[in-house]
Formats: C-alpha cells, sequence, structure tokens
C-alpha cells in the first residue's frame, strides 16, 4: 500500500511555529542563533541564504547542501523551505526566515560585522601605494614652510 503524501503548505514553519500562545508573553524566548565558524561550508551556505534563496544547483561549494541547512537549523536558525521544479525534478529551496525576531537580530548584526570589517579592495591598494608619499611629501612641504 502507497503512503499518500500530505499537501505541503509553501513557506510552511513546524507546527510549534504556526501555534500561536495565549499567553505569547509568558513563553520563553528563542536563543539566538549560533553563527558559524567563518570560511566554514556552513557559514558559506549561511551567507549565501542571507543574500537570497538558495538551492543546491545555486550553492556551489558543497554538494550536501541540505545537511548544512539541518546543522544551521539545529543551531537556531530559523530556515524556511519550499519544493520548486528543476529541469523535471523537485528539489528543495531554502531561504532564512526574518519574521523570526533571533534570526532577524542575527542577520542584522553579521550584516554590520560585514561592512565593518576595514577591507581594502586589491585595486585600491596600488592607488594607495602611489598617493600616500605624494601626500606625504606635499603635507611636509606645507609645515615644513610655516
Amino acid at each position: 500500500m502507497e503512503k499518500r503524501r500530505l499537501p505541503k503548505k509553501e513557506n510552511q514553519r513546524p507546527d510549534s511555529a504556526n501555534h500561536t500562545d495565549l499567553f505569547p508573553d509568558s513563553l520563553p524566548r528563542r536563543p539566538a542563533p549560533i553563527v558559524p565558524t567563518a570560511g566554514t561550508v556552513k557559514h558559506d551556505a549561511l551567507l549565501a541564504m542571507i543574500a537570497s534563496p538558495v538551492s543546491q544547483p545555486s550553492f556551489e561549494r558543497s554538494w550536501r547542501l541540505a545537511a548544512y541547512i539541518n546543522e544551521l537549523v539545529n543551531d537556531g536558525w530559523a530556515i524556511l523551505s519550499r519544493e520548486i521544479d528543476y529541469h523535471g525534478r523537485v528539489i528543495a529551496e531554502y531561504r532564512l526566515d526574518l519574521t523570526d525576531e533571533p534570526t532577524r537580530a542575527a542577520v542584522a548584526a553579521m550584516t554590520v560585522r560585514r561592512r565593518q570589517a576595514g577591507f581594502i579592495h586589491p585595486q585600491l591598494v596600488g592607488l594607495l601605494v602611489v598617493s600616500v608619499p605624494a601626500l606625504a611629501a606635499a603635507l611636509a612641504a606645507i609645515l615644513g614652510g610655516v
């Protein structure tokens, strides 16, 4: 006898997330998600989901995207999945649930840290190498002449 699959609603979260409590303030707050170590595949999967929804064909770093998504869920990230058609096959597409407060706060903290990383684009390094000595010579001439 073949099992019948129940139709899955798009972007469905587990039952506990869809349940509205009579006293929502009495529920314990969910802890903040754990941010993975930079440079790992799990971190790259998270960054890919911050940028846009991600599926296995669009994630080229590893062929085990679902395993890393599961690890992120276990680390406290709220992730939504939906089934999409890809060349006649049904595959999963994942995205972060930004309606979840801890996930939204963690994403905001990650993007602020990425903007404040102090990275200098390689093309600008050459400009700095040329302009800093010229600027220093100009300042020395101005301050030395005073």
